[in-house]
């Protein structure tokens, strides 16, 4: 019933209704649940004990339980000498058995009957309604809250004492309609830095993008948690900006921003928003405040990182907590952040991903997100500030030491030989929603009913076509690449950002950094990217490959698209390495889940069959043409249990490194096969463009199997794939001149008749 801490109502007459699971903590959460409708909201207030009662049925007054049933809500249907009574699983529906007990009293309102609370309390949660004395049931008129509804259509109240009367909130739908000033802000790119800067003058200043609020002040905190100790109010310019000088003393200090907004009629007194700076360096958790941090020194251009290009990376896609959990760091890790053991553990040579042999990483997404506390596992991909570094992972979020610690991180990183990528989220929001907050209809797409539009799948899509956006987008990301030296950028939900943005995004991005690595994800649930993608640097992640490889292991179908694949045809891309070919991300299942239909108890291992399937799985990714990205923990069989969705699961995500154990003939086998494809003699894996490198398909391979013939024009070597993809023996007669031929990653020989175990593979190279 309630699946986030409670609903939200909304009335025709923009009047709406926040009805909490339990009651009232204090905190924002009845703000949260208008943000994650899609809604503004203004004028919040709890309802009173009578206002309660009436909408719910009942409410605690004083050491009482007060319930309540209001005439007018049965016109026709009651008088003032009616009489009414309390049903309920208490008196088993027969009020009348007890009428000195259920009779309800008249008020001025209607009926009332009050009971001691502390009876009641002690109860579990049990329904109710009311009932006259000539056994006329009066339902519920509405579907609120405590309403609950029976499979017959049954509607009745329901009591719980959690909810004791401080569970309701009413509010103001605020419902701005699209008009000329707001056509004109959408198209106006504002220009110049925000946030908290320093000008040509040395002069320090704030400003904030909101040209449709009435007033913008600056609130200053001495500490995370205390009130405002000064509000600054700041002044409109004619660009829609807001700005005000600020003072030297105030860095290191903590601050939001007070946003008064105006209701659409005109008439009714404004609305104020406390918001996070858009633009704020370091962040206290997903509410705020901001920290006020100087300007970080930009990363020099001679000491950037020397970033491969795209079709030498062999990638592998990690989340920050699922590496470092279970590693052994030993003493040295004591009391240190996340981003602090990151460090300290990519900087050891027997680390598992050094091990593994990769020169990539992509993490999934480190900007503040919106989870509620440092124990509250999350992937990241609800963020709340596109500039900050995820203060939970940090070892002082007061002091802002997110900013170093991710950036000696990343650092690390660099000194391992490791370029680092962070997947990053820009078509939509987390909770809570501050720049919804700031301007909602110029920030967000909206529908022609003003609704938040959903093609994101999380509520509120990020407006890409509005200038505004474009520019806190190409400002952050202009942000992170030359404070922290990142050398690449996954889009989630790429499709969303369009391809104008996406292309200037390109263009600055490589100014900054030549080899600079664009990767796409082409989808959301309103389309696909177009081909014209093709004409850009980005590559794209490649779905087909993922079901097409998991099609042949499990199936034995489709050797025809693993062929094309093989080739680097599989997607319409004008270039291979446009193609991140994988079988696992976060997303959905792992690969060993999707391939696995039994049962296995935890300690006991997976069936020698199913650990041959993935690791032929991985080398086709792996020697195909294109990028290959790997899922960490893939290399020893990891699984998530059958679950699907794991974004709240750290248990199941976790890489279990003791599994090494079991699986460590299969990581070294894929250690292997990295190696050789980043070595001299993988150059033909890693073409640069469409006609590097020929193609031919053996005849007279058997069944289930694969002969490829590679010539590597620009090395004048010839190489021979050769794949049995089923579960049975497969002979293999070579064409004549393979025989004896050299054999990598494989015992088995080039001879005349060689016989392939199931799930094989073997690599043969003759130079001409």
């Amino acid at each position: 019933m309630y699946k986030a801490g409670g609903k939200v109502f909304v009335s025709n007459e923009n009047r709406g209704w926040v009805y909490l699971e339990k009651d009232w903590d204090g905190g924002r959460l009845h703000l949260d649940l208008v943000e994650q409708a899609g809604l503004l909201g203004g004028s919040f207030s709890l309802l009173d004990i009578i206002q309660r009662a009436g909408l719910g049925g009942y409410a605690k007054d004083g050491q009482e339980a007060l319930f309540l049933l209001e005439e007018n809500q049965f016109p026709g249907v009651l008088n003032q000498q009616s009489e009414v009574f309390l049903a309920s699983s208490l008196n088993d529906w027969s009020p009348k058995n007890r009428p000195d007990k259920w009779k309800m009293n008249r008020n001025e309102l209607g009926w009332e009957l009050r009971l001691p609370w502390h009876e009641l309390s002690i109860q579990p949660p049990f329904c109710f309604k009311f009932i006259t004395e000539d056994g006329v049931w009066l339902e519920p008129f509405h579907e609120f809250g405590s309403v609950l509804t029976t499979s017959e259509g049954v509607k009745n109240y329901q009591f719980d004492s959690r909810r004791s009367g401080r569970d309701v909130f009413s509010f103001e739908v605020v419902d701005k309609e699209r008009n000329e000033e707001l056509d004109r802000w959408l198209k106006y790119r504002p220009e110049g830095k925000f946030g908290y800067f320093k000008d040509n003058d040395e002069i320090e200043w704030f400003r904030v993008f909101a040209p449709r609020a009435k007033q913008v002040d600056l609130l200053i905190y001495q500490s995370s948690e205390g009130s405002s100790s000064e509000r600054v109010p700041m002044q409109l310019q004619e660009d829609g900006s807001w700005s005000t000088k600020a003072k030297k003393e105030w860095e290191n200090t903590f601050y939001m921003l007070s946003i008064l907004q105006k209701y659409e009629d005109g008439e009714s007194a404004c609305f104020e928003k406390i918001v996070l700076d858009p633009y704020a360096r370091a962040t206290i958790g997903r509410n705020g405040p901001g920290l006020i941090l100087p300007e970080p020194r930009k990363i020099e251009q001679e000491s950037r990182f020397q970033i491969p290009p795209l079709r030498d990376l062999v990638i592998a896609e990690a989340h920050i907590r699922d590496l470092l959990e279970k590693a052994d760091l030993g003493t040295a890790s004591k009391g240190k952040s996340w981003f602090e053991r990151l460090k300290i553990w990519i900087s050891s040579e027997d680390c598992y991903l050094r091990e593994l042999g990769v020169n990539a990483v992509e993490f999934q997404p480190l900007q503040e997100f919106d989870s509620r506390n440092e124990d509250e596992y999350h992937w990241g991909y609800m963020p709340v500030n596109f500039f900050s570094p995820e203060s939970s992972y940090s070892s002082s979020p007061q002091r802002g030491t997110a900013v170093e610690e991710f950036k000696m991180a990343v650092e690390a990183f660099h000194e391992a030989g490791i370029a680092v990528i962070l997947d990053v989220v820009y078509n939509h929001v987390g909770i809570p929603g501050h720049l919804l907050n700031l301007d909602r209809e110029l920030y967000f797409r909206i529908d022609e009913f003003g609704r938040l539009q959903n093609f994101s799948g999380c509520g509120n899509d990020l407006n890409c076509e509005s200038e505004p956006v474009r520019k806190l987008v190409i400002d952050s990301l202009t942000y992170l690449v030359e404070t922290f030296d990142l050398d690449g950028f996954r889009f989630d939900l790429a499709e969303l950002l369009g391809t104008d943005l996406l292309q200037e995004i390109e263009v600055k991005m490589k100014s900054i950094k030549g080899n600079f690595i664009l990767i796409a994800e082409p989808w959301s649930f309103r389309g696909r990217l177009p081909n014209t993608m093709n004409e850009t640097t980005y590559a794209l992640w490649s779905d087909q490959c993922r079901e097409q490889v998991l099609s042949l292991v499990k199936e034995g179908r489709g050797h025809e698209e693993i062929i094309q694949l093989l080739t680097g045809k599989l997607d319409s891309h004008a270039q291979p390495w446009q193609s991140i070919n994988y079988i696992e991300s976060h997303d959905d299942y792992s690969f060993v889940d999707r391939i696995f239909n039994g049962e296995k108890e935890e300690q006991e291992k997976f069936p020698d069959n199913l650990i041959k399937m993935n690791r032929l799985a991985i080398f086709i990714i792996l020697f195909s043409p294109g990028v290959p990205m790997l899922s960490a923990g893939q290399d020893f069989m990891r699984n998530k249990d059958g679950v699907r969705n794991t974004y709240k699961r750290g248990d199941l995500n976790v890489l279990k490194y003791e599994d090494l154990n079991y699986y460590l003939e299969l990581n070294l086998g894929v250690r292997q096969m990295i190696k050789f494809r980043l070595s001299e003699e993988g150059t033909f894996l890693r073409p640069q463009k469409m006609g590097d490198c020929s193609y031919h398909v053996c005849e007279g391979f058997p069944e289930g199997s694969i002969g490829l013939e590679i010539k590597d024009k620009r090395k004048h070597k010839s190489f021979l794939l050769v794949i049995n993809f089923v579960g049975q023996d497969r002979t293999v007669l070579y064409p004549r001149k393979w025989i004896g031929s050299r054999c990598f990653l494989s015992e088995i020989q080039a001879s005349s008749n060689a016989v392939f175990p199931s799930y094989s593979y073997a690599v043969f190279g003759l130079k001409e």
